[in-house]
């Protein structure tokens, strides 16, 4: 029999996902491209970490869990398809969503994406009006599914 005074611990867990700030790791060589991922998520108030290399984004995310992942294709030293299969098999972020940015989509960043189970591929143009739509929808519903 609950008490009064007992919470339900999966609202409770519920109530504080949605106080806390989103984390998201940035890997990305333009600081401006950050920029524009806090402005255009600046609602959400993220926690924001940037590496510039495909290396770094994969040792930091070995080591620390993230809400969402966002990385570039083209990356120095590791791609960022190369990061997301290295996260997928041996991570703490094995099950975080990811969106690709990419300069160019072509039929194979669409392919790859797919395959390693990102939730989007964007080019640099569509950051500004499809990625908060994309957070909103998939990644909270990523989240729960992995949660159940």
């Amino acid at each position: 029999m609950k008490r009064l005074y007992e919470i339900d611990r999966s609202i409770l867990e519920k109530r504080l996902n949605d106080i806390q700030a989103m984390k998201i790791l940035v890997v990305h060589r333009q600081k401006n491209t950050v920029n524009v991922i806090q402005s255009v998520l600046s609602e959400k108030n993220p926690v924001v970490l940037q590496t510039e290399s495909g290396l770094d984004g994969l040792l930091t995310s070995r080591i620390e869990h993230f809400d969402l992942i966002i990385c570039g294709t083209d990356l120095p030293v590791v791609t960022g398809f190369e990061l997301v299969r290295s996260v997928r098999t041996n991570s703490v972020n094995r099950h975080t969503p990811v969106i690709f940015l990419s300069d160019k989509i072509d039929d194979k960043a669409q392919h790859l994406s797919n395959a390693l189970g990102a939730e989007a591929v964007l080019s640099m143009e569509d950051v500004s009006h499809k990625l908060p739509a994309i957070v909103k929808e998939r990644v909270k519903i990523a989240q729960s599914e992995h949660l159940n």
